[in-house]
């Protein structure tokens, strides 16, 4: 089995700035966080999602896939449907995160990939929250992939609840999408 990573970076950051991803947290720009940890999850050339002529695109280089997301204004779900269109045909599951959630450690990452089966979404849960990045099986990935609009996976998780992966990683259920998000990131890094 093959489990592959999806990284979401092309939404327009309505509450916080066009230039949220690449924000400085703790010396490097935001999404980077959520990036390479991946990459030190052990996941080969994740998929990014990005806008085109997006700066947070060359954050990436040529460690990444990159999918550009032409619709993106219109919500996460052309990212989510555009990214999962792009997916090579031997994944067997993709652990899909989020670029704002820059503390989410690389164990977790494992730990969802090592939970994925094709027929199964499997969800972190910190402290009785749900939290991101989902790992969604391939059964999955036609709905993923006919999303429009701004509700992500929302509603298919709600025709098939996901398995929860009770986890120690508060990252989870932190993100950073407004001024002040940043700001209490931010502190986290003094």
């Amino acid at each position: 089995m093959s489990v592959g990573a999806i990284l979401l970076a092309a939404g327009s950051a309505r509450r916080m700035g066009a230039d949220k991803l690449t924000a400085d947290l703790g010396g490097r720009p935001l999404a980077l966080h959520a990036f390479e940890a991946l990459l030190a999850a052990g996941f080969d050339r994740p998929i990014v999602a990005v806008a085109p002529g997006s700066a947070v695109a060359a954050l990436f280089a040529d460690r990444a896939r990159l999918v550009l997301v032409e619709d993106h204004a219109l919500g996460m779900g052309h990212s989510l449907a555009a990214a999962v269109a792009a997916v090579p045909g031997d994944w067997t599951a993709a652990v899909i995160g989020l670029a704002d959630m820059p503390f989410v450690r690389p164990a977790t990452l494992r730990a969802l990939a090592a939970a994925s089966v094709p027929d199964a979404i499997v969800r972190p849960v910190f402290d009785g929250t749900p939290g991101n990045p989902v790992a969604w099986g391939r059964d999955h990935f036609p709905a993923l992939a006919a999303l429009s609009g701004d509700k992500g996976g929302r509603d298919i998780l709600a025709r098939s609840p996901p398995t929860p992966l009770a986890c120690d990683d508060p990252g989870v259920v932190i993100d950073v999408d407004t001024p002040e998000a940043l700001a209490a990131a931010r502190a986290r890094f003094l």
